[in-house]
């Protein structure tokens, strides 16, 4: 998976960086997760501060265009972030294992 930034913006008002970035993918449309932690490490920063507003896959095509948000915090983004968009960005729980004991 490789990332191209198409744009960048800086938003002082709510502390964080605001990019438009485009990303190539051999396999089907890379998870929100994958995206973030790529990013993370690009830009050198935590993985809890980068939030993927939205991706968008053109038909037939291994390119995707996201919206990502860096913050200055993981705190400054989760006081101003919506509650659907950080479950969305969040690391999924991984699920019991069917058959267990019931208590």
């Amino acid at each position: 998976m490789q990332i191209e930034v198409i744009k960048e913006e800086n938003n002082e008002l709510l502390n964080r960086k605001q990019l438009q970035i485009k990303i190539q993918h051999e396999a089907a449309t890379p998870a929100r997760i994958e995206v973030r932690d790529q990013v993370a490490a690009d830009f050198k920063i935590e993985p809890e501060r980068v939030i993927i507003d939205n991706m968008r896959t053109a038909f037939g095509k291994k390119e995707t265009t996201a919206y990502v948000k860096i913050y200055e915090s993981a705190e400054a983004a989760q006081q101003i972030e919506q509650e659907h968009i950080l479950k969305r960005n969040a690391q999924p729980t991984p699920e019991p294992p069917e058959g267990g004991e019931e208590s």
